[in-house]
């Protein structure tokens, strides 16, 4: 057996041997050096403490231009080009970071879950593996002449080989964490070059299944540092909290690297006795802490360096963690509500007292807890995670995202109130944290790990251990001193096996203060039947014990309680790694899922799916800008448009669907007791501290018209608790037709950093429930002469002409005081430009035969037309019709006055066994000069019956391109709910008025409804002259539970079933602005 094995071992050693580094999982580094925390090393104290890295002449950049060669395939590499006698003066530049497709060199892919390569792993197809050549030249002056020399990658994708001076230095993969090499021994004074050869594939690429583009190259920024031979290297930060969460014990564990006369200095430790003796036991590293005001807090600390090299480890159990530890007296706690930092300056000096290396790093003093009931507490107070998925993306650099976009993406996360984001599905960069830590944002931090192409297959082959395991080391060693992050996630869709079980034990031995995240852990390794756990709806979950959260993706909220019940035994909080899948016009259901969250303990929160658009910026053949997606480069295999599904555009402007997140996700709510008597009670739902940073305005309107106004004295009110409120209005003079509502917003006091004073943090509104007749509004009588033909009915007198089409029954000529009103007919209309989520239902649903209300308004079949003119100054036209398939009854009464006016009453009755249908109501063109909007209704964002809460009712105007969104891939869009009238007029103030007799759906539109179903792009989208103008009793709601499940489909009570349908609405011509908006007659 010895024998066998022996050669089993010399068998696997050659072939390993015989493997390229980048398709061998044995091999994801050469040379390169230990994860660590992010610091810099600074000349003295005072840089330390501002922590400038740009002001401390022990860092150089390499970001900027470099020399660059790219090629299709590996034998096409240049084998020499990192010789220093290379000539490169012919070569392009390219600008680092960045990424090659972004540049011209190759296409990005867009793939969801299947590799964009020929899967065999761990090897990659030699004839389709581009590689990229990097050359950058550097000065190094006299000032780091005892200093060693560190060279950073952020992040290269995928797997790279660096040679300084010609010579080689060492090899790394993962493209979402940094790797150092020790450079000290390579590098001189003056000219330096560094060159870089990057490939596209390699092994690591399995792990790197995410999805999102793949993308190549150098994508996170290069820079040297220069630190002491004698060095602290790393350290490891913890704040706990006393029971009472009122004082911390801060504790430190450094670590050093020493290089003194060529010798390197190894920590020895020892197992009892006297420790060896090194020549630097009595260097002495100081650590003080400061306030945010730069005041000192506490003592500081001094420890001597053989504390470090001369420590004792046990037999059993581990050391102590602190080998230096503060008490920190009633310390201001960091949380999401008030992030506050403190200050931790480290100085390190020689032996006679002479500073050697001067660094700093932020400290916020929190405490993560997991309690019986199976809350998440955060310094003892239960935390929802009111959070979102975020990917790296920037519409012109891919995968490469300034310090400026991310920051953009931190204050839009606070702006919209959420609390909470997920790295998915890598670590970011290190800034990115420390704006979280700044800005105050509970993050979950997940290793680079996604074998979506192979599902779970990796995770249970032990030759990929090692990196399994790497990827969460490396990761969390890293990052562990941000106060921000609260939990470590395994990596995304990859299965479950051993190997994220060693993830997991080992990040709990390292690190017991923040909790794992793994939704993939799903199921008992005992269970020999078949696996169905990956369904959201899993009546009995059975999760991993190494995990300490349940996590689920995309259930429907029923199902999510569901969940909830029927793990109470497990009693482990329960979270929504991914939900309300946000692709196209969608996130429909956002109060629904949060009901759930607010009424159960063990339901954490969750993060949306997802936060930024991933389009590309691209220009047609015509110049016309529009943002691509996946195959749009001619990449194969691809998943088209499913990588469109922010809650922000391509661009980082807000979309509709963000206005709702927002509301659902305010940090206060006020509820009414008695509205009419100016009593309600406002909810604080922060976590950490009172309302006292806001100010609460109200106002009494009157059909959207501030009437009264004004300002409630400062809030108190503490965290989870409510207070009582009450405003001092007067009963208005209530008129006839008008609506009265009391709303209320709460402003910030003061600047913060991610909004100015006077933001509107959150805002509710209560309608006065006054009851005011409503008269006749329209009592003219002028004349008017009906003449008929075989065709059409006319409707006549000396300002007006109205024209009935006798084969369809619709108006199609509506002329008024020499107005023009219509510019196609006055029809029926059933359907909308499909969403994805629409597209998605459909098809999983097999419900193509919905499609069947597309055409069914032009298929109206006439079978009497009433004429009835007894009144004068009235014509009252009587339309029956019928629909043959679907089978559906139509009764349209037209009430005309001599003024001009039409009062439509629409009746259709649809056929038990008929499809749902998308859209009930009508439709006409307008001339595009009619381009000035106003109504009364909720806005100002477009929103529909599932995705209305974040919306108010008010008085709101803009014109139809400002209250457009294109969306990426273009589909229905631009709805209003709860209208009751709306104005389209034109620069003159001619125009017209719909008022409903119930509340309507409204939207006008630029596009064809017809153009908007079969574009794909925006740049599609054909500019007309005449605007569409719907005017609906309903929409079905929007849906996205997710968007390739029925899941997509909207929930039952947003659906539009076969029944009855009525209702009436109005149409006013108008030269002049009208005062009465609300129409009767």
């Amino acid at each position: 057996m010895k024998t066998v094995f022996s050669i089993l071992l010399c068998v696997t050693f050659f072939a390993s041997a015989q493997q390229k580094d980048w398709e061998n999982p044995n091999v994801n580094q050469i040379n390169r050096l230990p994860a660590t925390a992010t610091f810099y090393s600074y000349e003295n104290s005072a840089l330390a403490k501002s922590n400038k890295r740009e002001q401390s002449k022990f860092y150089k950049s390499l970001n900027g231009d470099w020399k660059f060669n790219w090629v299709a395939k590996p034998a096409d590499a240049s084998m020499d080009f990192q010789d220093n006698n290379f000539d490169a003066s012919k070569w392009k530049t390219i600008d680092v970071p960045s990424n090659w497709e972004m540049r011209g060199y190759g296409i990005p892919i867009y793939t969801n879950s299947v590799y964009p390569f020929f899967s065999d792993f761990p090897y990659i197809n030699h004839h389709d593996n581009p590689v990229g050549h990097y050359i950058k030249t550097v000065n190094i002056d006299d000032s780091w002449k005892e200093k060693d020399v560190i060279l950073h990658f952020g992040g290269v994708s995928s797997a790279f080989y660096v040679w300084v001076n010609g010579v080689f230095v060492g090899y790394s993969e993962d493209t979402r964490l940094p790797s150092e090499f020790d450079i000290t021994e390579h590098i001189k004074k003056g000219e330096n070059k560094i060159a870089v050869k990057v490939y596209r594939w390699s092994d690591g690429s399995y792990l790197e299944a995410q999805d999102h583009w793949r993308m190549s190259g150098i994508e996170r920024e290069v820079y040297l540092k220069a630190v002491p031979k004698v060095r602290l290297s790393d350290f490891a930060i913890r704040t706990g909290l006393d029971e009472n969460y009122n004082n911390a014990l801060l504790e430190i564990r450094p670590e050093f690297i020493a290089n003194i006369e060529d010798k390197y200095i190894k920590k020895v430790g020892h197992f009892g006795g006297n420790p060896l003796k090194t020549t630097i036991d009595d260097w002495t590293l100081s650590t003080q802490l400061l306030d945010a005001k730069g005041k000192e807090v506490g003592d500081k600390n001094v420890m001597k360096l053989e504390k470090y090299f001369g420590e004792w480890y046990p037999q059993r159990d581990n050391v102590k963690f602190g080998l230096i530890t503060t008490e920190v007296k009633s310390p201001r706690k960091w949380s999401s509500d008030d992030p506050y930092l403190y200050t931790l300056l480290f100085t390190l000096k020689d032996v006679n007292g002479n500073p050697i290396q001067h660094t700093s790093t932020k400290v916020g003093f929190r405490e993560v807890k997991i309690n019986e009931l199976g809350q998440f507490l955060v310094n003892g107070n239960p935390v929802k995670m009111i959070g979102v998925n975020r990917h790296d993306h920037h519409m012109v650099n891919g995968k490469t995202v300034s310090r400026a976009d991310m920051e953009k993406d931190v204050q839009l996360i606070k702006k919209f109130n959420f609390n909470a984001v997920r790295t998915s599905h890598y670590p970011n960069d290190p800034y990115f944290y420390d704006l979280c830590d700044t800005y105050g944002l509970y993050v979950m931090d997940e290793a680079n790990l996604e074998t979506h192409g192979t599902r779970g297959q990796l995770s249970n082959v032990p030759e990929w251990s090692n990196t399994y395991l790497e990827r969460a080391v490396r990761m969390v060693e890293r990052d562990k001193n941000h106060p921000s992050i609260v939990m470590w996630s395994l990596g995304n869709e990859s299965g479950t096996g051993p190997n994220h079980a060693a993830m997991a034990g080992w990040i709990k031995d390292f690190d017991p203060t923040r909790y794992i995240h793994y939704e993939g852990a799903q199921g008992n390794p005992k269970d020999n039947k078949e696996k169905t756990y990956y369904d959201p709806d899993i009546s009995a979950p059975i999760d991993r014990p190494w995990v300490d959260v349940i996590s689920r993706m995309y259930p429907h909220p029923d199902e999510f309680q569901n969940l909830i019940d029927k793990s109470k035994s497990d009693g482990r909080p329960v979270i929504l790694c991914e939900y309300a899948h946000s692709m196209g016009n969608s996130t429909g259901n956002m109060k629904k899922y949060w009901d759930v969250i607010y009424k159960n303990d063990r339901a954490i929160g969750g993060y949306i799916w997802d936060w930024i658009d991933q389009g590309i910026l691209q220009k047609d053949k015509n110049g016309k800008e529009f943002l691509a997606y996946g195959g749009d480069f001619g990449d194969t295999p691809n998943s088209g448009s499913f990588c469109i599904n922010g809650i922000i555009a391509s661009d980082r402007t807000p979309k509709p669907e963000i206005y709702e997140c927002k509301k659902v996700n305010q940090p206060a709510v006020i509820s009414e007791t008695d509205a009419l008597k100016g009593k309600f009670k406002i909810l604080n739902r922060h976590h950490a501290t009172d309302l006292s940073k806001y100010t609460l305005e109200w106002t009494l309107t009157e059909n959207g018209i501030i009437i009264q106004k004004g300002m409630l004295p400062s809030l108190s009110t503490k965290p989870y608790n409510t207070e009582e409120i009450n405003i001092n209005f007067k009963k208005p003079k209530l008129k006839a037709g008008k609506e009265y509502f009391i709303n209320f917003k709460g402003k910030l006091k003061e600047n913060t950093l991610w909004e100015n004073k006077g933001y509107v943090v959150f805002e509710d509104q209560f309608q006065l429930n006054y009851s005011v007749p409503l008269v006749n509004s329209i009592t003219g009588k002028s004349s008017l002469i009906v003449s008929e033909n075989d065709t059409s009915i006319a409707i006549k007198n000396d300002s007006l002409l109205i024209q009935i089409d006798k084969t369809s029954g619709y108006i199609n000529f509506y002329k008024s005081k020499g107005i023009t009103l219509l510019e196609s007919p006055l029809k029926l209309n059933f359907w909308r430009a499909e969403t994805e989520n629409d597209k998605a239902y459909r098809k999983a649903l097999k419900l193509s035969e919905e499609r069947i209300w597309m055409k069914a308004g032009d298929l109206i079949a006439i079978k009497d037309i009433a004429v009835n003119s007894n009144e004068k100054g009235k014509v009252i036209i009587d339309v029956k019709g019928q629909i043959k398939n679907p089978k559906t009854a139509v009764n349209l009464v037209y009430t005309i006055l001599g003024s001009g006016e039409i009062k439509v009453d629409y009746n259709v009755i649809i056929a038990e066994n008929a499809p749902n249908v998308p859209r009930m109501g009508m439709t006409f063109d307008v001339s595009n000069t009619y381009k000035d909007i106003s109504y009364f209704g909720k806005g100002p964002q477009s929103n529909y019956q599932d995705r209305n809460y974040g919306a108010k009712i008010g008085l709101f105007s803009g014109d139809a391109q400002t209250m457009s969104y294109d969306y990426v891939y273009p589909q229905e869009y631009g709805n209003h709910t709860d209208i009751r009238w709306f104005k389209i007029k034109n620069k003159s103030g001619k125009g017209l008025l719909i008022s409903g007799e119930e509340v309507l759906n409204f939207s006008v539109i630029p596009y064809g409804l017809q153009n908007l179903q079969e574009a794909t792009h925006t740049n599609q989208l054909i500019d007309r002259d005449v605007l569409s103008v719907n005017i609906d009793l309903k929409q079905q709601g929007i849906g996205g539970d997710d968007t390739w499940t029925k899941r997509a489909q909207p929930h039952e009570e947003y659906r539009i079933k076969p029944g009855t349908y009525k209702y009436s609405f109005y149409l006013v011509p108008f030269s002049s602005e009208i005062k009465e908006n609300k129409i009767r007659f």
